[in-house]
């Protein structure tokens, strides 16, 4: 039993061995770019530069971060949105809250005397009953009637300590509101906060691709602009500058040239991506969705008018983000580019909302192709795939043959 739990042992090793060199085998990346200095100790998101992304899978999966002792550094990838949709709660001034033996009266000020129609206010929780009446003025001298007798209920909320309740009423502009909350001599309810629900609108940030090269060839009825790219890029906006006349509109798409064979002669066709007009009256930009390409086409119906002449094409990618925990002045390595690596999965991303807003940024410097150990060089011989399956091989043989010899012992 004794020599058999030595020789379990020993394939112990030879698998830990193995495996090891799968894993260094499966981390074989292509290229390599250090990071600045981290500003100080605490996370900071490190910017990809579409230079980098250009390299990258479509899902950004095959990236890591290394420090200087080359330990793997957990990240969290996040990228730009094209239009950012953010609800707010915004405070109205609560100029007085008073409570006499039978009502409470808070007066709110609307100093912009906005159109609005309702009122969200944060109450500490309560289970109660009340009556409130709300009436409106414009110097709180003369106050008008708004909403009457409107019946407030509570409800049970066990995530908070607090309740949002919204009181509608007709759309109005009055700069101050008095609302009254009937107590019928008891203890009032405790209204924290008045005020609105804001739906703010923020752009994505984009980085500048590299300008493309663009050749403009003019047809009789449409104008055809290649637009290429020396790499790879994954594109989410295009902008053209045009010349043209003081007033046009044309019809326009953009396209991917395919070459076809028709009877023995080769000929492009044009694959619509997207079709979109351009205008003298607007910017003449278009988004795309993280569209992967070298080379594009724009198609442009000019019908019986002259063609307009493209000037320029300016490419942009929506920012994409590492955020990762770094120390203080330490310089960081980027390595990335392998098809077969799998997205990392890290527990860092059951964190994400503990992870503080307006991070230090981090740019990444110069990119370096990683120098492959070709082979008959001075490869080690366990990064050979096939040395690594006959090893594999073995060890099953082997396990094979102390499992029976185990099961002899057991039957002893």
């Amino acid at each position: 039993m004794i020599k058999l739990i030595e020789i379990s042992k020993i394939q112990c090793w030879f698998l830990l061995f193995v495996f090891t060199g799968i894993h260094g085998f499966s981390q074989d990346f292509n290229w390599q770019s250090k990071t600045g200095p981290a500003e100080k100790k605490g996370f900071h998101e490190i910017l990809l530069s579409p230079d980098i992304t250009g390299k990258l899978r479509d899902d950004l999966g095959d990236i890591r971060i290394f420090d200087s002792a080359g330990s793997e550094v957990p990240y969290i990838q996040y990228s730009e949105k094209p239009v950012l949709y953010k609800q707010m709660f915004k405070e109205y001034t609560i100029l007085k809250k008073e409570h006499r033996y039978d009502y409470t009266r808070l007066v709110i000020h609307n100093p912009e005397k906005s159109e609005i129609t309702n009122f969200s206010l944060v109450i500490k929780n309560a289970d109660v009953r009340k009556w409130l009446t709300l009436n409106a003025s414009d110097d709180q001298k003369q106050w008008y009637a708004l909403k009457e007798h409107y019946y407030f209920q509570s409800f049970y909320n066990n995530d908070s300590t607090s309740e949002i309740r919204v009181l509608n009423f007709p759309k109005s502009n009055y700069e101050y509101y008095e609302l009254l909350v009937c107590d019928y001599f008891d203890k009032p309810i405790n209204i924290l906060k008045a005020g609105y629900y804001d739906l703010s609108v923020e752009a994505g940030k984009y980085s500048a691709i590299e300008t493309p090269h663009i050749f403009q060839a003019d047809t009789l009825k449409q104008s055809i602009v290649k637009i290429t790219f020396n790499s790879l890029q994954y594109i989410d906006k295009l902008q053209f500058e045009i010349e043209g006349p003081e007033f046009y509109f044309r019809n326009a798409s953009l396209s991917l040239g395919r070459m076809v064979n028709v009877k023995g002669v080769s000929k492009i066709t044009y694959e619509q991506i997207k079709p979109f007009n351009i205008s003298s009256n607007s910017n003449n930009s278009e988004l795309l969705t993280s569209f992967p390409a070298t080379e594009l086409y724009l198609v442009i119906d000019n019908f019986d008018d002259h063609p307009l002449k493209i000037k320029s094409v300016k490419a942009f990618q929506l920012n994409h983000y590492l955020t990762a925990n770094l120390k203080q002045g330490e310089v960081y390595t980027l390595k990335f580019g392998n098809e077969k690596l799998s997205p990392p999965v890290y527990d860092l991303k059951f964190f994400a909302d503990s992870i503080p807003d307006n991070l230090p940024r981090l740019l990444t410097g110069q990119i370096f192709k990683i120098d492959k150990i070709q082979p008959g060089n001075n490869k080690p011989f366990y990064f050979d795939p096939v040395f690594i399956w006959i090893a594999i091989g073995i060890v099953a043989l082997l396990l094979g043959i102390v499992s029976v010899k185990m099961m002899k012992e057991m039957k002893k």
